[in-house]
């Protein structure tokens, strides 16, 4: 039985993997908006109704596994000592989330470079992504701080200043082409938002 269910798991692993390629390789020569999910679906050998079982859209796809990075973030906010100032946890925080960017970031830069030319694509990461960071960031900070994020402006405020500070950050590092540290760039913005008046 075990066996047949990692027989399962790899197929599976293998069908998301295969629509991946097929999509990145569409998006690289066509563009996105161009792309349609047939075109993937074709390229991957699979059906429209075998992708809806995998991603929700094409934006879904080009992000990848986005919502493993958030999981990842939430497991490093939880690891992190309760007696340290709110935007020194967030800046540990966020480091975890740019050690993938880092690691893919030829990928990360062509999504860029796509929002660019796509109004889908940013809307993307706008709407849904950050959105999720943000909903997973205000209650657990608020949790984290033992007050009430219907009554206290501060793990809002805290959390906008977090993704703002990776935001910065990463606005350097894509004008750059990704040829500085990230990391380094993260850690600079929340030494800013730590001490706004120097």
């Amino acid at each position: 039985m075990k066996e047949l269910l990692d027989r399962r798991e790899w197929k599976k692993q293998r069908t998301r993997e295969a629509l991946e390629a097929a999509a990145w390789r569409l998006f690289q020569r066509k563009g996105f908006d161009e792309t349609t999910i047939e075109d993937i679906t074709d390229a991957a050998g699979v059906s429209p109704r075998t992708f809806f079982r995998y991603f929700d859209s094409k934006e879904a796809v080009l992000f990848g596994d986005w919502r493993s990075d958030i999981e990842r973030a939430a497991r490093t906010f939880l690891s992190l000592p309760s007696d340290e100032h709110p935007l020194l946890i967030l800046r540990e925080v966020m480091l975890s989330l740019v050690e993938r960017f880092e690691e893919e970031r030829p990928k990360y830069l062509f999504r860029k470079k796509l929002a660019a030319t796509s109004n889908n694509v940013g809307a993307y990461e706008r709407n849904v992504i950050l959105p999720t960071l943000e909903a997973l960031v205000i209650p657990a900070l608020a949790h984290w701080m033992g007050v009430d994020p219907e009554e206290d402006l501060r793990p809002f405020m805290y959390a906008g200043t977090a993704l703002i500070a990776l935001e910065g950050a990463k606005r350097i590092w894509i004008a750059h082409d990704g040829e500085v540290s990230l990391s380094e760039l993260v850690k600079q913005a929340f030494d800013i938002a730590c001490d706004p008046l120097s």
